[in-house]
């Protein structure tokens, strides 16, 4: 259902008269800007709430340490008694000021939910209508596009084959780790563990997009590269300050340099 439909939504832009290549692109900017780019924007304006309470939820624990500190002094417990009181009671604050605020960590992951099934329903639409096989996949029910053998440009011109130039594949990857680079700029002065190894997770899946991207039809990489490019130009889009404050979107975190 979901294949057939983006199949439909490629054919109907096709028809308009758009080259193959060019629909892909069009299809791609179309349907990023329908479905992920919304949920990008809620998602850092949730994100942005939380940040900004940040500050408070560490000024109310320091000051909530002295006081249960004292109390525990004067009372003579041990230390974790009272390390577990302060993290009771701090879960409780977090809880009841992103509750009041309007703030749910779990929106932090929202966009990878939708922006993922979304790339792998349309790389699949493509590789079917380019007749690419896949391992444990096989064939596809949809239809063998026959213009794809001629809808390319440049170098490029047939759609169903792989790109021998290694020029598109390498673009990929690149596209792709610049992505990573750029989500990590967003990040705080201070990464945390987790996040410094995601990043180099994401890092290490960029390049190794290259050989694969070899091996797959250009209209599939041409997909690949759009959807790459327009997560660029969103993440460069969302760190100046006029967007970010007509998105109503937060400060972002200063270096500590700055």
């Amino acid at each position: 259902m979901l294949l057939a439909g983006t199949h439909y939504i490629l054919e109907g832009i096709h028809a308009t008269g758009l080259p193959w290549w060019a629909t892909i692109f069009c299809a791609t900017f179309l349907l990023r800007t329908a479905i992920t780019t919304p949920v990008a924007i809620y998602q850092q304006r949730a994100v942005g709430r939380m940040m900004e309470l940040t500050p408070v939820l560490q000024a109310w624990l320091h000051t909530l340490k002295t006081s249960v500190g004292v109390d525990h002094k004067i009372k003579g417990r041990d230390y974790a008694t009272f390390n577990a009181e302060i993290q009771d009671a701090y879960r409780a604050k977090v809880k009841e000021l992103y509750s009041s605020n309007r703030c749910n960590p779990r929106v932090s992951f929202m966009l990878p939910w939708v922006q993922i099934p979304l790339f792998i329903t349309v790389s699949l639409t493509i590789r079917g209508m380019a007749g690419y096989p896949l391992p444990f996949l096989g064939g596809s029910n949809l239809p063998i596009e026959p213009g794809f053998a001629e809808g390319g440009t440049m170098w490029f011109t047939d759609l169903a084959a792989a790109d021998p130039t290694w020029i598109m594949p390498i673009a990929v990857g690149a596209t792709n780790l610049l992505n990573v680079e750029l989500n990590g700029l967003m990040m705080s002065k201070t990464p945390t563990r987790n996040q410094v190894i995601f990043r180099n997770v994401f890092r290490a899946l960029s390049i190794s997009m290259i050989p694969i991207a070899h091996e797959a039809p250009m209209a599939i990489c041409l997909y690949w590269l759009s959807s790459g490019s327009y997560s660029v130009f969103q993440n460069i889009a969302f760190r100046m300050p006029s967007v970010r404050q007509w998105l109503k979107f937060p400060s972002l975190p200063k270096k500590e340099s700055e």
